[in-house]
């Protein structure tokens, strides 16, 4: 898309977790209906979606005043960064599941996704509460949608 740098690195993130969020959508489409997917999300459908919401999170954090160096000491400390946002704006944010964004986050912070292990909390998430979540976090930092990022690729 563009070089990166810090007076484009929100714009950046917000890109990128609506092109993982569409990714994952697209995937599920065509594996969520295997064997074993009925109940969860298939591992690399969940990787998408939590890379998803980390450069929302992310990119809501850098918009209202955290630094780089402040967004990145999060890691991939999903419910951190989520805490940190109510802090930030406590009155303008959505009503998400939070249980769904703990064991995502457990998940993606442990590598237990790569491998499909179990999260901590003893449960991996089903699509459609993940895919909500990813919508939610993806419409409060702003994202563009994928018809924005086409008609700004045919301007350039």
């Amino acid at each position: 898309m563009f070089s990166v740098n810090s007076a484009n690195r929100t714009d950046y993130y917000k890109y990128l977790a609506r092109l993982n969020f569409e990714c994952a959508d697209a995937a599920d489409r065509r594996l969520g209906f295997l064997p074993g997917y009925e109940l969860a999300a298939p591992p690399p459908v969940m990787t998408l979606c939590a890379h998803s919401i980390e450069l929302s999170l992310k990119a809501f954090l850098l918009e209202h005043g955290l630094s780089e160096k402040e967004v990145r000491a999060f890691n991939h400390g999903l419910v951190k960064m989520w805490d940190r946002c109510k802090q930030i704006a406590p009155h303008g944010l959505p009503n998400i599941n939070e249980k769904t964004l703990a064991i995502i986050g457990d998940l993606l912070m442990s590598g237990r996704l790569r491998y499909g292990d179990e999260s901590e909390l003893g449960r991996v998430p089903v699509y459609g509460p993940l895919s909500d979540l990813c919508r939610q976090l993806l419409e409060t930092c702003g994202a563009p949608t994928i018809a924005q990022i086409a008609a700004a690729g045919r301007s350039n």
